[in-house]
């Protein structure tokens, strides 16, 4: 096996990584979109967007694997971040450089791989957009061109990537190890303590610039009885499809998180009256209708929502206060039999 030669520039290319804030960080929809893409185009088991640290791979998305991170000194990617160009094996075991490599050998089984090097806006070399396939495969020309045209949709994604203040204060203060403790390792988002710092946050920069801060409290209905039915499985399924949902028609600096077991919270900074009934709609809609597979049983999935809202005019909650809403909210709702709907916090509710 042959490890990937460092970079000449390595100090400078970390650095600039690191500026990007993106090291182990929540899953962001607008790069699961490209990975979906690429999936569904090329017809691979495993899609990645691979950032190359100074000793592991991490994954921004990930499609197909049941890990976040590898090993730099074993990674495909740390040898296509060398050129700007696309690094291509259509057979590791017949590659000297990969034959014995053990992720060639063991899981994941790395038989083919495409790698499109991802250059980020200060112009490092930083990642890899990557196809992997457990058997040889030929990549022709055409191929090559779509890679290259969903590398270039990432980059513009790094020049577009849009964080709340206070996404962007809380990454900026925690280096990647703390990060990394504070993410659900199943669903990559943040963990209950995480997601209350970043409500407190969002609560001091709403106060502070008058803007309006809406709170959704979601839980899936009658967990238990689903997994004794259908197994522990149906549970995680739940959840993976239910974030999944939520993530896809959440805004940019939205942000969720894990509240307790089957409860998510959703922050949603800057919902005024006007873009908050569109938004609730949207959020409604992701989380109504959720059929889930399960050892091939279709499963349907409930939740019961708790809505709260909050202008920083008339009144300034703290972030206790807005989570104490979203519970009774959430409550109430589950009282009045209101099942895939939205219950929003009124005052007659605090005597529920």
């Amino acid at each position: 096996m042959l490890p990937a030669p460092i970079p000449v520039n390595e100090p400078e290319r970390i650095a600039s990584l690191r500026r990007m804030l993106m090291l182990s960080t929540p899953d962001e929809e607008a790069f699961d979109r490209v990975t979906r893409t690429a999936q569904r185009m090329f017809n691979v088991p495993v899609v990645l967007i691979s950032l190359i640290d100074e000793n592991r791979q991490w994954f921004k998305s990930c499609i197909g694997l049941p890990v976040r991170e590898t090993g730099r000194d074993v990674s495909f990617c740390g040898h296509a971040i060398l050129k700007n160009e696309l690094f291509v094996i259509e057979n590791a075991l017949q590659d000297e450089r990969f034959a014995d490599n053990p992720l060639v050998l063991g899981p994941p089984h790395v038989i083919f791989y495409a790698g499109r090097p991802l250059r980020n806006p200060e112009g490092f070399l930083i990642g890899t957009l990557c196809l992997i396939d457990h058997a040889p495969r030929t990549f022709t020309p055409d191929d090559r061109k779509a890679l290259e045209d969903l590398g270039h949709w990432i980059e513009l994604i790094f020049l577009g990537r849009e964080l709340s203040e206070s996404q962007r204060a809380m990454l900026d203060e925690l280096d990647e190890s703390r990060r990394n403790q504070m993410l659900d390792p199943m669903l990559n988002i943040w963990r209950y303590d995480a997601v209350t710092d970043m409500l407190k946050r969002e609560v001091s920069r709403s106060y502070r610039i008058k803007k309006p801060l809406a709170l959704l409290l979601i839980e899936i209905d009658g967990m238990d009885k689903i997994v004794a039915e259908h197994g522990s499985g149906a549970r995680d399924a739940a959840h993976l499809d239910l974030v999944r949902n939520l993530k896809s028609v959440m805004r940019a600096f939205d942000t969720i998180g894990r509240y307790r077991e089957s409860q998510f919270l959703v922050i949603l900074p800057e919902a005024d009256e006007a873009h908050l009934t569109p938004l609730i709609e949207r959020l409604t809609w992701a989380v109504t209708a959720l059929p889930c597979l399960v050892a091939d049983a279709l499963i349907d999935i409930t939740v019961s929502i708790g809505l709260c809202y909050s202008d920083f005019l008339v009144e300034t909650p703290n972030a206790l206060e807005l989570l104490r809403r979203a519970e009774l909210a959430l409550h109430a709702g589950r009282r009045d039999g209101k099942t895939g709907q939205i219950t929003r916090y009124l005052p007659e509710h605090g005597d529920v």
